[in-house]
């Protein structure tokens, strides 16, 4: 890895995985960005082979290293929370019309 692609590199904290059926699911992971800010990315990913089974339906915390075995195939980052309640609050709107 060169030194530009290490400067770039987020470290993976914490992993959480909602899965929905086949090899989809949704992720919650923590990181630290390359400017040493905390974030928490929901991503909308495709499980590889190596990822290891959850249950259907259910939140389940997995070893942060098995971040590696997703393809995110969709992900929003969040740093502060107000930002989070401000689109969160939006979301709930949309859906109750």
């Amino acid at each position: 890895m060169s030194d530009d692609e290490f400067k770039y590199k987020s470290e993976y904290t914490k992993l959480k995985f909602y899965y929905i059926g086949g090899k989809w699911g949704y992720a919650l992971i923590r990181l630290i960005d390359s400017s040493k800010e905390v974030k928490l990315r929901l991503a909308k990913c495709k499980k590889l082979e190596e990822f290891p089974k959850t249950d259907k339906y259910k939140w389940t915390e997995v070893p942060a290293k098995h971040v590696y075995d997703l393809s995110q195939v969709q992900k929003i980052n969040f740093k502060p929370t107000d930002n989070f309640d401000n689109i969160a609050k939006e979301i709930v709107k949309e859906l109750e019309e």
